[in-house]
């Protein structure tokens, strides 16, 4: 008496793999390879970008290594002939007061190393002036509506990126993982792992509540940090895009390279 039992030897192969089967396989792979590839992109990105979450509360200090301050909020300008903005200066918490720094006096490393060039840095007061938006106080958390009025989410974080000798705001990240890496332990907030991230360039302006209406479209900024101001966006919900870690890296470059040829 025996086992039965299927039996393979060499030059007889066993039961071809059916075109359906090798469709599987063949799109298990480029998920996989898919999947690596936004890895190591999201790895590269951890120098890139500036974390907004990273930098709110961070010491900022000046050129000996003192403390001067906390850094409260970070000030960009934003005009229509620019999709992206540009940082001008932040706010800083010393003491009981608040003071504006411009964006000159500063050297900022990532995730969340903010200093000053010179101990003779000048801060001013706290002002809003024509075109400012800051991010801490008017982005974070306002809503997002698309260009038909549809809610679409709420900013849990911000990402800045160096371009040449300025500092863009380049992207909105959503999703809970972001605003659970904000609002937990400091040491995580540094840990950039962009995942669902929209292209700043896809917000046309602030917006009032619908019910309001009223012109918002002479200016981006014109009533940031109002009461019920949020973002709208120039296209339709199912338009807006989402960048994946490799093409926040590809916009990068191609931001980088456009500053170069500029500079030339």
């Amino acid at each position: 008496m025996g086992f039965n039992r299927v039996t393979w030897t060499p030059g007889h192969d066993r039961k071809p793999i059916g075109a359906s089967r090798f469709r599987q396989l063949a799109r298990l792979r480029r998920q996989r390879e898919g999947r690596a590839r936004e890895a190591t992109a999201g790895r590269a990105l951890q120098g890139s970008l500036l974390s907004l979450a990273a930098v709110l509360g961070s010491e900022v200090k000046d050129p000996d290594g003192r403390i001067v301050g906390r850094l409260s909020d970070v000030v960009v300008r934003w005009t229509t002939r620019s999709a992206y903005p540009h940082v001008t200066g932040i706010v800083v918490k010393t003491g009981k007061l608040k003071v504006v720094i411009g964006a000159r006096w500063l050297e900022v490393a990532s995730p969340s190393a903010v200093r000053l060039r010179s101990s003779r840095a000048y801060a001013g007061p706290v002002e809003r002036h024509r075109d400012d938006v800051a991010l801490a106080h008017d982005v974070l958390d306002r809503q997002v509506v698309d260009a038909s009025g549809v809610q679409v989410v709420r900013p849990a974080d911000l990402y800045l990126a160096a371009v040449g000798d300025r500092i863009e705001l380049v992207g909105i990240e959503v999703g809970i993982g972001a605003l659970a890496r904000r609002l937990g332990p400091r040491r995580l907030r540094g840990r950039v792992h962009p995942a669902r991230v929209i292209d700043w360039g896809s917000v046309s302006a602030f917006a009032p509540p619908r019910a309001e209406g009223g012109g918002h479209r002479d200016r981006r900024s014109e009533i940031a940090g109002e009461a019920g101001a949020g973002l709208e966006l120039n296209r339709s919900a199912s338009e807006v895009r989402r960048l994946r870690p490799s093409e926040v890296r590809a916009a990068l470059d191609e931001a980088l390279a456009r500053h170069t040829g500029e500079q030339l």
